[in-house]
């Protein structure tokens, strides 16, 4: 080898195909490739799975059902914050969640999508929707980690100082709905009072009288 070759070598320095060291043209540049592309991947997976996550915790909160649908949420979403007449908003200070009531069910959240979009839904004078689906039942607030039934019969025997007389375990039995006299978002009725004239709590309504009673009367 003479001087000339050897001087060569020193500036340009060893050939990277012959010595397989990445930067060259030969096999290992894809493997660098490939090797980013994986670590972009990595990272786009984390960030979906935490923003992901982050919003599954923000759509259990009451925040999220009138963070879009401001109608006809928005009267839903204050009162259980800041009207203490509604039961939703005693339900709010006991830490109990909208969904805790509204179970979540998917193809009920997509039909309730599409009728807001579609906007066939009907709300009084106070924004309140005058159609309503749910109605709450024994099933579902007699449950564990809610009310135990046998104690609020207990808690309302001889009602108003009436011996015998109890709502929560009348002659109609325990067939009717919770929602018939209690509403979580307006003001409750005395039910029974459609036929009998019994003593209504504080902030309660009474029904329309039935004919028969109005008769009877």
């Amino acid at each position: 080898m003479d001087k000339e070759t050897r001087r060569d070598d020193v500036v340009r320095g060893p050939d990277p195909q012959a010595t397989g060291e990445e930067g060259g043209s030969g096999a290992p540049q894809p493997r660098r490739a490939r090797r980013r592309w994986s670590i972009v991947v990595a990272v786009v997976a984390v960030v979906v799975l935490v923003a992901g996550g982050g919003f599954w915790v923000w759509h259990e909160q009451p925040s999220f059902c009138n963070a879009i649908c401001h109608v006809p949420m928005d009267p839903y979403v204050e009162g259980y914050y800041e009207d203490d007449a509604l039961m939703a908003h005693a339900h709010q200070v006991e830490g109990t969640t909208c969904l805790q009531c509204h179970e979540p069910k998917m193809e009920e959240q997509v039909h309730e999508a599409l009728v807001w979009v579609s906007g066939d839904y009907d709300v009084d004078e106070d924004g309140m929707l005058t159609r309503v689906g749910v109605r709450s039942d024994s099933a579902m607030c007699a449950v564990s980690g809610c009310h135990d039934f046998d104690d609020v019969v207990a808690a309302t025997a001889d009602w108003g100082g009436e011996e015998g007389v109890n709502p929560h375990d009348s002659h109609q039995g325990r067939a009717i709905d919770c929602s018939n006299c209690h509403s979580a978002h307006g003001q409750s009725v005395m039910y029974c009072n459609t036929c009998h004239d019994y003593e209504v709590p504080e902030g309660w309504a009474e029904p329309a009288r039935s004919a028969d009673a109005s008769v009877a009367a």
